[in-house]
């Protein structure tokens, strides 16, 4: 009898194994939930990191423009203290560093000479052979420009003006921006973004005014590169303007605007060039040195 009562509580063949597998099933099954919660927790703090990146982009990127704005208006409706460079604060907390450089102060690729050019790229690429070759192609290119576009041109008719270039208007022949450096034979990358800095295609200038240029390009140049001084801007003339935005998360937001003032039009400025410099995130722009501003750009 004990027999058969050992027989009956003993489970049968096989149960053991099936339990085995269940078991290794559910803690499987536990495993992937777990990762997938994971998954989820560590998808959701990405999209609100890049949420929070984007929207700092776009509120720099929107106080650069009104930095740009209060500059033009500064420019337009001078007061005692229209001086630039200018540090302030715009009326987000950003910090805005605002420059107007004066396009008299820059090289002109469509008007400047060979050996003006030969100095400039020689400097800027810190290579003689290699400036002097650009130098020779931004010559032949515009060279090229003008021999296309006068063959395109028709003769004028009896009742039509001439009109003439001057500073603050667009250029009929040769480069139409600086940004079509990008198409000089040697031209890198690096090469360009420091070139569009110190150039420019509307002054009809073969030397840049020695006043007006920046204490960087007068170094590049070999001259006196001498101490920045504060500079009141004198229409009409055209200028690049420069906005350095600094966010609360340490972000960095640079734009530009090439605005020209008394242009032959019925408006009192034309803003002919909109370009964006780099976005640094907030690692990279911490090591940036950064003075406080002790007023505010705009009082509301």
């Amino acid at each position: 009898m004990r027999r058969r009562r050992d027989i009956l509580k003993r489970p049968p063949p096989g149960s053991c194994g099936r339990h085995g597998f269940a078991l290794i099933t559910v803690i499987w099954g536990l495993g992937l939930l777990t990762l997938l919660g994971a998954a989820v927790i560590v998808g959701a703090r990405y999209r609100a990191r890049a949420a929070l990146a984007d929207g700092s982009v776009l509120a720099s990127a929107a106080a650069a423009e009104s930095a740009v704005n209060f500059a033009i208006a500064s420019i337009l409706s001078p007061t005692p203290n229209t001086s630039f460079p200018k540090n302030c604060r715009m009326p987000g907390g950003e910090q805005a560093e605002i420059v107007v450089e004066e396009e008299v102060g820059k090289i002109d690729i469509n008007a400047a000479g060979l050996p003006t050019l030969e100095r400039f790229f020689v400097a800027a690429a810190q290579d003689k052979p290699l400036g002097d070759r650009i130098a020779q192609n931004v010559v032949n290119f515009r060279k090229s420009l003008q021999r296309k576009e006068t063959a395109n041109q028709t003769p004028p008719s009896a009742n039509q003006t001439a009109t003439t270039n001057s500073g603050n208007d667009i250029k009929s022949s040769g480069f139409s921006t600086t940004l079509e450096l990008d198409q000089i034979d040697g031209m890198s990358p690096a090469l360009l973004r420091s070139a569009i800095r110190y150039t420019t295609t509307v002054s009809g200038r073969v030397e840049p005014m020695p006043e007006a240029m920046t204490p960087a390009l007068r170094q590049l140049m070999g001259l006196d590169p001498g101490r920045a001084e504060a500079r009141r801007p004198t229409l009409p003339g055209s200028f690049t303007i420069r906005v350095d935005i600094r966010a609360s998360d340490r972000s960095r937001y640079i734009r530009e605007a090439l605005v020209s003032f008394g242009a032959a039009s019925a408006q009192p400025y034309i803003i002919r060039e909109w370009r964006r410099g780099d976005i640094i995130t907030g690692a990279a722009a911490s090591r940036l040195p950064s003075s406080g501003p002790v007023q505010t750009c705009i009082k509301l």
